[in-house]
């Protein structure tokens, strides 16, 4: 169960750290998918 929990933090501080690089340069984020899959988990 750890391992699952460590995995979605590992993931949400990734996509957080996209989504912010994004934020700065793009304007449409690439990984749409990406994102609707973290919504619903």
């Amino acid at each position: 169960i750890w391992k699952k929990k460590t995995y979605f933090s590992i993931v949400q501080a990734y996509s957080l750290a996209k989504s912010k690089s994004f934020s700065s340069g793009n304007e449409h984020p690439k990984p749409k998918g990406f994102s609707r899959q973290q919504t619903n988990k």
